[in-house]
């Protein structure tokens, strides 16, 4: 049967002659953004003009379903489920799919149950909980209300460390719960530990892989228009070279916060800043490179008797050993994985045994570094050897503690100095030590930004805002206070802070002094846990003021924590607890409240 068109049902004369160059200019331009299925989609519909036959059978049987669309969805804390999403998307265009992408805070959970193929990208953070970006999908999937999906075809790839005891957990209970809803896999899930490039690379390789046979673009051919050049492709493994070259900044300002008798020391560092190059928000983080202590660099060079002057070639680069263990390599924190790649190396048996022990093994690596480890337990080995067995340095993540509207060219940060010992020897966190002890002032450091679209001030300045913090986490509360000042937000501002004592670290006492005078601080409540016998922290405080609390949500205040992932529990059964007795309700009806407030986004946390 010949085919014609619906609309008009005249026969036309096919064509028969090459078009003319300005025709094919026009018909280039048309189709430019067409995905390869939409080209198929044209060619039928245009042979149809044309009065061609169509054949029932043109078609395999198993032709992808018209409209079919790969999904990418990453549920990211610290950005690198954000960018390795980014780069697979981007492998993805360079095979003639356009994805759909996006982050699970802006994706609704029920457009799940009209999905194909998806692919999902999730970190774990804490001791197994989902990004606060990921929570509501999370809770979705694992709720009564969750689909089934028997027609999904899916991939999941989880980001974690494995360092702790519930290690990618979040990637595993998506995984878990996609299949229990009727799911079929792809691939087998990809379980990524700190050093993740490679094995994401990998992955993302073979899931696009998988996915072009229900795309139909196994057979796919790129065709040439005359006068046009083909589009560049992507390299492969440029896919997951993700993060963008570090700025540069200077150190303007180091000074204290705390007293010289308080438990720990934590500083303010202002950093100068180009504006034209980096643009943050208030909530934002700066991931901040730094340089081993030369002094530990000597000890491990003296402990392992090697040459500072061995050549040694990373990632394609060549260094001598003394700057790879400078700024190429993680000496200050120890991994499960380095420990039992030195007992492989060394042959050692009390440590082969402590291996066998994974709680045991964690709990030996979280209070040691690696000289510690060399020192314990002796061995001899190569410049290669040694790096092999050590982890990439990489940046440590901040909360930033300014506001880019009040500070154009600056950027501050509250850092405090991880100061232990073992075994008599004092021990200085990599980058905190860097920062607080060995910047000199002007000195330039590496950094980049780790936006957090998450944890973002109200649209509406005339909204209230209640934020929760304990010590270094009330970092970002200082920046959106100086964002709310310098916006002249109408809205009332309330602070709960905790911390260990009111003389020795009052974390900027008299900033919180000023914005109260100023009225933009509308409320102040502390908990110093250590000024009275009955320790009291931040969740009692919160307890203690429920009624006004509660208040302020019901007339449409907005909710921030930031602080440890312990501490973030603790509030939020606070924050269930105040919620029931206040509402009239039991714990479930405060889960749900909290719920929607969180969907609403009223409820935002930013936990480490």
């Amino acid at each position: 049967m010949k085919a014609t068109n619906p609309v008009n049902q005249r026969q036309l004369t096919p064509l028969t002659s090459p078009l003319d160059e300005r025709q094919l200019v026009r018909l280039q331009s048309a189709i430019a953004d067409l995905a390869p299925l939409q080209v198929a989609w044209v060619s039928g519909y245009l042979a149809g003009l044309g009065g061609l036959t169509v054949a029932a059978n043109a078609l395999p049987a198993d032709a992808p379903e018209a409209g079919l669309t790969l999904t990418i969805l990453y549920g990211s804390q610290t950005g690198n489920a954000r960018a390795v999403s980014q780069s697979l998307a981007g492998l993805a265009r360079a095979r003639g799919t356009e994805p759909r992408l996006a982050s699970m805070a802006d994706y609704r959970p029920r457009d799940l149950a009209r999905e194909r193929l998806l692919l999902v990208v999730v970190s774990t953070q804490g001791e197994g909980e989902p990004p606060e970006s990921a929570r509501e999908l999370y809770d979705f999937l694992h709720g009564k209300r969750a689909p089934r999906l028997d027609g999904l075809r899916y991939g999941v790839l989880g980001l974690g460390d494995s360092s702790y005891a519930h290690f990618c957990k979040t990637a595993k209970e998506f995984e878990r719960r996609l299949r229990a809803l009727g799911g079929q896999p792809l691939l087998e899930p990809q379980y990524c530990d700190l050093s993740f490039q490679a094995a994401a690379s990998a992955w993302s390789h073979q899931a696009l892989e998988q996915a072009a046979e229900h795309l139909g673009q196994r057979e796919a051919r790129i065709i040439q228009m005359p006068g046009t050049r083909p589009a560049p492709a992507t390299p492969p493994d440029a896919a997951l070279s993700s993060a963008p070259e570090p700025l540069t900044a200077r150190l303007l300002d180091n000074r204290p916060l705390t007293t010289q008798d308080a438990v720990g020391e934590v500083r303010h560092l202002a950093f100068a800043i180009d504006p034209a190059t980096l643009s943050y928000a208030p909530g934002d983080a700066l991931g901040v490179w730094f340089y081993n202590d030369p002094a530990l660099v000597d000890t491990v060079l003296e402990a392992t008797g090697l040459n500072g002057d061995a050549a040694l070639t990373l990632d394609g680069t060549d260094y001598d050993l003394r700057e790879a263990l400078s700024g190429r390599l993680e000496l200050t924190q120890l991994h499960p994985t380095v420990v039992k790649a030195w007992t492989a190396l060394v042959g050692s048996e009390p440590l082969a045994a402590l291996c066998e022990d994974p709680a045991h093994l964690r709990n030996y690596a979280g209070a040691r570094q690696f000289i510690d480890l060399i020192a314990e337990h002796p061995g001899h080995l190569d410049a290669a050897a040694l790096a092999a067995v050590l982890h990439p340095l990489r940046p440590r993540i901040y909360s930033i503690a300014s506001s880019q509207t009040e500070f154009p060219d600056e950027v501050h940060l509250t850092v405090a100095l991880l100061n232990y010992r073992v075994g008599g020897q004092e021990r200085l966190g990599g980058a905190s030590g860097f920062l607080t002890r060995r910047l000199a002032e002007d000195a330039p450091v590496r950094i980049q930004l780790g936006e957090n679209p998450s944890f973002r001030l109200p649209r509406d300045g005339a909204a209230s805002v209640i934020m929760v913090a304990a010590g270094t986490g009330v970092a970002p509360f200082r920046a959106f206070l100086q964002q709310r000042a310098a916006t002249d937000a109408r809205g009332r501002n309330w602070l709960l802070f905790g911390n260990r004592n009111f003389q020795r670290d009052f974390l900027y006492q008299l900033d919180w002094q000023a914005h109260r005078k100023s009225g933009v601080l509308s409320r102040v409540n502390v908990a110093f846990s250590r000024d009275q016998a009955d320790k009291r922290y931040v969740q009692h405080r919160l307890i203690e003021q429920g009624r006004d609390l509660y208040a302020w949500l019901q007339e449409g205040a907005y909710l921030y924590v930031c602080g440890s992932t312990a501490m973030g529990r603790a509030v939020h059964e606070a924050l269930l607890e105040l919620i029931a007795a206040q509402a009239g309700g039991d714990r479930e009806d405060a889960a749900q409240r909290l719920d929607s407030l969180r969907q609403d986004g009223r409820y935002q946390r930013d936990l480490y």
